[in-house]
């Protein structure tokens, strides 16, 4: 008797053992959703209008709290069909912030944020089995969204932690006790703080008919000013870098420098708004690194920039504005540069409608040429200019004059100048007054092995001492009027003192 009790109470103890294996397994949070069992699997639309029935976005994360209002604006497009091009209208979502109206908004991150508060699905409804809300970040939002709709209804969306699987996030709806699956994708705008909700455009692209017309870098960074002007001195290009070297610039270069580095020039991130001037100290642009004014045909900017910090930063602001932002440093290293990287491989071509006396120098020989340019209007009303070069009070050879200027643009440039005794006599020197009475020097040494090219007192380039001694021919052959060979190619080479000037 007493052994069947005895065996009685070891089935009731394992009995209790496996009721308790089974309670604990039924209650053990599924590692697959992080302590929540799937009720559903079943794609779910939570929120579905459309983007232009929304009034206004109230976001509140990490970066604060922040109201977009939206409405619609007129935006006209230009569409081809069957080779007819026409002008169509459409209204476009726009979004301004409520609480700081005067700035512009990044276009992308609130319609991305607009979009996704329209058309929200999920890919599971969660049964959380009274786990607390902590489990899924929900306790605490990293993002709380409430989106109102033209139509009085309001949608509320509380964003917790990531899924495990790395592509997904827990949210709410309002204060539903559902808690849902989402892709991370569609929530991700939702994250976006104040700051970075707002436009980081610092200068605009140029319009089509806008040119640049000035440049200048100075500030506490450089030894002596970066300058870049527009002056049609040279038949190189149109762009003239004075300082701190002087040199014609390469046209392609900057179109690329406009275009690609300062023209729109946009930041990586907005650093601070609402900035009164005792607030640059602490951007250090009380004392700019950096000063960059710049001039086009129709604007005019100046920015202010700091000195780049330890992971290579600037902060960077237009000089009069309250708004600061963030910017790689690479982004503007033109602004610490010589210029060497925008000047032309050619040293010299100067634009005969812009000089008005050449000395050509070889020997003890020196050769006065004055320039000469008339403006008179054709029958058209269009601008003539006939140039007529003079040698000793006596109208010369224009074609030759021409055929000399040119043959000087045989030179480049080089980065490698070879040693030569400077206080020796060129082997040529062409010295140009413009007719805003600057002057231009051009001299040819002879060295070693290379001649070197020696521009308003600095070597700037080489060339063969063969081609040295070519261009002093030329220069001899000039003074008496003699032809010669052309030693470059010009595709627009004319004979024709007249041309037409705009």
């Amino acid at each position: 008797m007493k052994k069947q009790i005895r065996y009685i109470i070891i089935a009731g103890i394992i009995l209790a053992i496996l009721i308790g294996a089974l309670v604990f397994l039924l209650t053990m949070p599924n590692k697959e959703d992080e302590s929540t069992s799937t009720s559903s699997s079943t794609a779910t639309t939570l929120i579905e209008q459309a983007t232009g029935n929304i009034e206004k976005i109230v976001v509140q994360n990490s970066g604060g709290t922040y109201t977009l209002m939206g409405y619609g604006a007129q935006v006209e497009s230009t569409v081809e069909s069957s080779g007819e091009t026409s002008t169509v209208t459409t209204t476009e979502m726009v979004f301004t912030m409520q609480e700081h109206s005067s700035y512009l908004i990044d276009k992308d991150k609130s319609d991305a944020l607009a979009y996704d508060c329209t058309n929200l699905v999920a890919s599971k409804v969660v049964n959380a089995n009274n786990n607390p809300d902590s489990d899924y970040g929900l306790d605490k939002p990293r993002a709380t969204v409430t989106v109102s709709f033209s139509d009085g209804s309001e949608k509320t969306i509380k964003v917790g932690n990531d899924v495990p699987d790395g592509k997904s996030a827990y949210i709410r709806m309002g204060d539903s006790n559902k808690i849902y699956v989402v892709a991370l994708d569609s929530v991700n705008s939702m994250l976006v703080e104040k700051l970075q909700m707002f436009d980081k455009t610092i200068l605009n692209s140029l319009s089509d008919d806008e040119t640049l017309s000035l440049l200048s870098v100075t500030g506490s960074g450089r030894k002596k000013a970066l300058k870049l002007e527009k002056k049609a001195f040279s038949n190189i290009s149109s762009y003239y870098l004075s300082s701190p070297n002087q040199a014609a610039c390469d046209a392609d270069k900057i179109e690329s420098l406009c275009n690609s580095s300062l023209f729109p020039l946009v930041a990586d991130s907005v650093a601070a708004i609402d900035v009164k001037e005792s607030d640059l100290s602490k951007y250090n642009l009380d004392k700019p690194y950096y000063i960059l004014d710049a001039k086009t045909s129709t604007r005019s900017y100046k920015i202010l920039v700091s000195k780049p910090d330890k992971d290579e930063n600037c902060y960077i602001m237009l000089n009069g504005a309250d708004i600061i932002y963030k910017i790689e440093s690479n982004v503007i290293d033109f602004m610490g540069g010589d210029g060497s990287d925008i000047v032309s491989k050619t040293i010299f071509y100067p634009n005969n409608l812009k000089l008005k006396s050449v000395d050509v120098s070889y020997g003890k020989i020196k050769d006065t040429y004055t320039i000469e340019n008339t403006v008179t209007k054709n029958e058209d009303g269009v601008d003539i200019t006939t140039t007529k070069v003079y040698y000793n009070g006596e109208e010369t050879n224009i074609t030759l004059f021409n055929k000399f200027m040119r043959n000087l643009s045989v030179l480049e440039r080089a980065e490698k100048i070879p040693a030569y005794d400077e206080k020796s006599n060129p082997v040529l020197s062409v010295s140009v007054t413009y007719t805003d009475d600057t002057i231009d020097t051009l001299e040819i040494y002879k060295g070693d092995k290379k001649a070197i090219v020696v521009l308003n007192g600095k070597a700037v380039g080489t060339t063969e001492l063969e081609t040295a001694e070519k261009l002093n021919n030329c220069a001899k052959l000039l003074a008496t009027g003699t032809d010669f060979d052309s030693l470059v190619e010009d595709k627009n080479e004319t004979s024709d003192s007249s041309q037409a000037t705009a």
